[in-house]
């Protein structure tokens, strides 16, 4: 008989298309042992509206607690002040992050958690990583590990390349990176069983980037296509 890992997953009190990815991924892995931890979320009143939106986004309009009532999973109100006494409580096999913005420094010393990163790291922490891996010509990939008190530090789980072809556009690639980023996340609870050794991502060598100002951002579909002739597999 398999014993079933209890997962925790951290996410966000509202409809999150990338956590109803991952529990639909973990569903559909035959996980039963899930328990949602829903941070509060707040509506930014002026957020950055970028040049080109390239991050799926829309989720189905059903809050979470229902979303997990659907698929027999758990489900608990949280807060950055009291998850890590829910999680120790808990006493989950593995903590994954599906939403969430920068976690207390206490929570993350305490638990192993996975976050996935939609860039090839170290090469390119912070936001944005796509456009500027296009912008500054590097790799582009995705990067799952354990989370650090540092930005898209900490130790590798694993990394892929995201492929390039000739008929690509910007959101076809931004779109492939995104379904890595699941499958990956989703994988890591049987990959890390597997692994030895965790290889420590740097926080020094590069800095972490912030949101792509418009002037840059306004190239970016010039960039894309230099990028692609550079790096296509085909």
């Amino acid at each position: 008989m398999v014993i079933q890992p209890k997962i925790a997953v951290i996410s966000y009190n509202t409809p999150h298309r990338k956590t109803q990815d991952v529990l639909n991924g973990l569903k559909a892995k035959g996980y039963e042992k899930i328990k949602v931890f829903a941070l509060p979320f707040i509506q930014r009143e002026n957020p950055f509206k970028p040049i080109y939106q390239h991050r799926p986004s829309k989720a189905i309009e059903v809050e979470p607690i229902e979303f997990c009532k659907n698929f027999g999973y758990s489900f608990d109100l949280t807060t950055a002040e009291t998850l890590n006494e829910q999680l120790n409580d808990f006493e989950a096999d593995y903590v994954i992050i599906a939403g969430a913005g920068l976690l207390p420094d206490e929570l993350v010393e305490n638990h192993k958690i996975i976050n996935t990163h939609p860039g090839f790291l170290p090469l390119t922490r912070g936001l944005d990583s796509l456009k500027w891996a296009i912008t500054k010509g590097v790799k582009i990939g995705v990067t799952t590990h354990f989370v650090d008190t540092e930005a898209d530090a900490g130790f590798l789980i694993e990394q892929k390349l995201v492929p390039i072809y000739g008929n690509d556009t910007f959101h076809s690639v931004a779109y492939r990176q995104y379904e890595m980023e699941i499958e990956m996340l989703i994988n890591s609870v049987e990959l890390i069983p597997t692994l030895t050794d965790f290889k420590s991502l740097s926080s020094n060598e590069f800095e972490a980037t912030r949101r792509m100002p418009k002037a840059i951002e306004e190239n970016l579909m010039l960039s894309f296509e230099n990028y692609k002739q550079q790096f296509k597999v085909d």
